[in-house]
């Protein structure tokens, strides 16, 4: 087993300056970032050992422990091919002296990365609730949000298009540890959704319910399309339009039309005339 070194990692000298870590990891960070590189599982990898590396070379205490470390185990790293030895043991037995040295945790924390790998974020990870306009998920895009670690920051999510609410998305910025985004997605005054369908209501008068009609209907992707109304619809008739529900996933919901009858409250003497005509016409009883 290999030490890994940090500096090699991220192509500075022993010597390099905070400037110089900064700099290049901040360099490194925009040619593997996963933003960048989606489903590049080889630089995503790249990405975490890079993070890894700036989280204790950035870290004035932390790095004076990693020297100190990397004099303990040789320039180079240190390597066994002896069946016999047992690193569990050595591990445990380190651990017990560093502690007997006043080392912090952190020693043994960062020893364990160097050796075996990060199979936990050293860093601590900020986890953060945005809210966002109910069309904007729907639609997905970027969205701006700030978080305080310590100090205000400002970062940038990029939505996939359909995200629900409660979803969570891992934001990694070039200079910091990573921000676990939950998605809380405000509800609209016109459409509602369950999945990937969603739901619109419509209120129509009587003479469009009974005569029959077409409707023009705003879509949550901000298309018009023409629905037809049968003649004798009923109120609380439910109309699906097949595919205008949310996209995503590699999926199209629905989207369902209600339909709401609109009853004027107030008549002229002529209008109640006229009504009270047509209902004995059809045999209605009022």
């Amino acid at each position: 087993m290999i030490m890994k070194d940090y500096y090699q990692i991220l192509g500075i000298s022993e010597n390099a300056t905070d400037d110089q870590i900064k700099q290049a990891y901040k360099r490194l960070a925009k040619q593997y970032h996963p933003d960048r590189n989606p489903g590049n599982a080889k630089f995503e990898e790249k990405f975490k050992e890079m993070s890894e590396a700036y989280n204790v070379l950035s870290d004035p205490k932390k790095r004076k422990e990693y020297d100190s470390m990397r004099r303990f185990g040789g320039r180079q790293g240190f390597a066994t091919s002896d069946a016999d030895f047992d690193w569990r043991d050595f591990m445990k037995d380190f651990r017990s002296q560093a502690q007997g040295f006043g080392q912090s945790t952190s020693f043994s924390d960062i020893f364990d990365d160097m050796f075996f790998g990060s199979g936990r974020t050293r860093q601590k990870e900020s986890e953060v609730e945005i809210r966002v306009p109910f069309l904007k998920a729907v639609r997905g895009g970027d969205v701006e949000f700030q978080y305080n670690n310590g100090n205000v920051r400002t970062l940038r999510v990029r939505l996939p298009e359909g995200i629900a609410d409660g979803e969570k998305i891992r934001v990694n910025p070039v200079d910091g540890p990573s921000v676990l985004v939950t998605v809380r997605v405000q509800p609209d005054n016109s459409y509602s959704r369950k999945g990937q369908d969603i739901y619109f209501e419509v209120r129509l008068n009587m003479a469009q319910l009974i005569l029959g009609t077409s409707i023009r209907v705003n879509t949550v992707y901000d298309n018009q399309v023409d629905v037809k109304i049968p003649p004798g619809t009923q109120p609380g008739t439910v109309l699906k339009l097949g595919g205008l529900g949310v996209k995503g996933k590699g999926k199209k919901g629905d989207m369902f039309v209600t339909v709401h009858a609109s009853i004027p409250k107030h008549l002229t003497r002529k209008q109640r005339e006229l009504l009270e005509e047509f209902a004995r016409e059809v045999g209605l009883k009022y």
